[in-house]
């Protein structure tokens, strides 16, 4: 059973007060994007939420960096459960760059909403635009590759249910335990691609091959030449992490 990680409640506390004082949770990641009618229509749903919490702490955690709180109130240590437990499942070498990429992509926001209509996996068979967007804190859905029923609805249709109290939210692309295992599971695949496509790479070499591909499809071409504006503010945020986690940071090259 997936499981809502502990500090849900306080990230949407977070994200209210954010907008109250005029921030906004609509984010995106290289495409422009204005909000759309149907992201402040309330979607019906099913009583007996808050859904899934898990109560247990996420001891002992080596992504925590304890900084200060980012411009909307989120702590950047608020995803690192789900984030270590699908490192481990999908054997990831290195958790601390999902961390990064989950700054880079949405600021932490659970519910952020980037570009619609998003491509090259979309729009599948009967999908509207706003299904196929850069959604939640990676930014990902489940419209490309296999995610054995993550995130989508017994229809067919990703799920999109943005709120906590609903039943629904435990298997929603918003539920950052769905969006993170769906995003690590999409840079483990883009690894193994890359290993078969360019053989005699290091390890670190597949690893900015892999995140790079998961912001831009085939922009990898060698061992040494990759999304290097993505990679780039990737890992200046590991380093930061990584250096504030006292996490044995890998030494990353990026042009």
């Amino acid at each position: 059973m997936l499981h809502q990680r502990e500090g849900m409640l306080a990230r949407i506390e977070a994200t209210l007060i954010a907008a109250a004082l005029g921030g906004s949770s609509l984010l995106t990641t290289g495409c422009d994007s204005e909000p759309e009618p149907w992201q402040s229509t309330p979607t019906p749903c099913t009583a007996g939420g808050p859904g899934t919490v898990d109560p247990e702490p996420c001891d002992p955690d080596p992504l925590r960096t304890n900084l200060p709180p980012l411009w909307n109130g989120l702590s950047v240590d608020i995803d690192d459960c789900p984030i270590l437990e699908f490192t481990v499942t999908y054997n990831e070498p290195d958790a601390m760059i999902f961390k990064a990429m989950i700054k880079v992509e949405s600021n932490f926001t659970y519910d952020a909403i980037g570009c619609t209509d998003n491509g090259p996996c979309c729009p599948e068979v009967g999908w509207q635009a706003h299904e196929c967007a850069c959604l939640g804190v990676m930014q990902n859905g489940p419209a490309c590759g296999e995610t054995e029923g993550l995130g989508l609805k017994d229809n067919g249709h990703p799920n999109m249910e943005r709120d906590p109290n609903c039943a629904e939210f435990n298997n929603s692309v918003f539920n950052p335990v769905v969006n993170i295992e769906i995003g690590i599971s999409r840079v483990a695949r883009n690894r193994e691609r890359m290993m078969e496509n360019f053989p005699g790479c290091t390890e670190d070499q597949y690893t900015m091959m892999a995140v790079g591909e998961y912001h831009s499809y085939q922009s990898a071409q060698s061992c040494t030449v990759f999304n290097f504006d993505y990679d780039r503010a990737v890992v200046e945020t590991y380093n930061e992490y990584a250096a504030a986690a006292g996490w044995p940071a890998h030494p990353y090259v990026v042009p």
